[in-house]
């Protein structure tokens, strides 16, 4: 998809237009204001995604600072692929003054160095992988930095590098940035890189905290809503489950399922529903095939275990439900 085109008042007076014909094409539906100054055509914002519209306003944000910002926090975590859920209200960049933290325009500024763990994508600059995981493990909740963390340290699957990273002076025309990402991009964090880190936190508090997020942190997860759900049964006092367990299949395939508690001998699933969408997933079938194949492959697992539990977003909102579905599959809490 063409990427929409920024209007600019300031450029459109540059050329001898008259800027507030931009008002009024606002006022008739015909253009969406992304900042202030800043427009774009209401048929284009209409086919932008949450994110995309999000990446826009941090484009945007570029085009009218006097010096270059540095993208931090939610803002850099959505170009690296991690999992952040839903999208965030405002964007985050770094600040060497030391009043940082405070928001205006919908703008976080967080104090950092905007030299030292930089890097460019595409069009923008962003806190590097590391700097950027800390900063939401510092932030974040338990369950949605353990989410964060485990996104971090999982091996990008090849077939889904859609953003590329370079020295901050890089070209920054050179390559585009994607903003609606579900698979992390970069290289994988190492937990040893992310426990230095930490060590290096000014409070002993905050230290403690990081590294519990870190240690439980695995690197198996397979997205947010896996990573979402492992949280949770822990908090709720359920057995920790293996990650990721091989099932054979009778045509010799292997199957690896999200939980599985070896003890109980019951399966655990995450239904997404993403998965049905993804094209390398999906290997050319159509939609109707998708779910047929995921069905018999449910079946043929269920005959090897004593329990199968299977939920989605709602089921995890809904924390009785989720106990109910849990309980089950055979699995107790303590």
């Amino acid at each position: 998809m063409n990427k929409p085109r920024l209007i600019s008042a300031a450029q459109y007076n540059d050329t001898g237009r008259d800027r507030h014909k931009l008002v009024t094409a606002q006022k008739r539906g015909e253009l969406v204001r992304v900042r202030r100054g800043i427009y774009v055509e209401s048929a284009e914002w209409s086919k932008l995604s949450g994110r995309e519209r999000y990446g826009l306003r941090a484009l945007a944000c570029v085009r009218l600072a006097q010096s270059e910002p540095v993208f931090c926090h939610a803002t850099a975590a959505l170009l690296w692929g991690l999992w952040i859920v839903g999208v965030p209200q405002k964007l985050h960049t770094v600040t060497e003054v030391t009043r940082g933290g405070r928001s205006s325009s919908g703008v976080v500024r967080h104090v950092g160095s905007r030299t030292e763990g930089v890097q460019r994508c595409g069009p923008v600059l962003i806190t590097d992988k590391l700097t950027t995981t800390m900063q939401l493990i510092n932030t974040l909740s338990f369950s949605a930095a353990v989410t964060v963390c485990d996104s971090a340290l999982r091996v990008p699957r090849r077939s889904v590098v859609a953003n590329h990273f370079e020295r901050p002076d890089a070209d920054p025309f050179h390559w585009d940035a994607t903003w609606e990402l579900d698979e992390p991009q970069g290289a994988a964090l190492l937990p040893e890189e992310l426990r230095a880190a930490a060590a290096q936190l000014p409070s002993k508090a905050g230290q403690t905290r990081a590294l519990k997020i870190i240690n439980f942190a695995s690197a198996l997860s397979g997205s947010a809503g896996e990573s979402l759900s492992r949280v949770k049964m822990f908090e709720l006092g359920f057995p920790a489950p293996v990650l990721q367990q091989r099932f054979s299949l009778d045509d010799g395939r292997a199957a690896l399922v999200d939980f599985w508690f070896k003890k109980e001998r019951a399966v655990g699933e995450f239904d997404g529903k993403g998965k049905y969408l993804r094209d390398d997933w999906g290997q050319g079938r159509s939609m109707a095939d998708r779910i047929m194949a995921e069905k018999r492959r449910e079946n043929q697992i269920r005959a090897q275990v004593s329990g199968f539990a299977r939920w989605d977003w709602q089921d995890l909102k809904d924390t009785q439900r989720f106990i109910s579905i849990l309980r089950q599959a055979g699995l107790r809490q303590k």
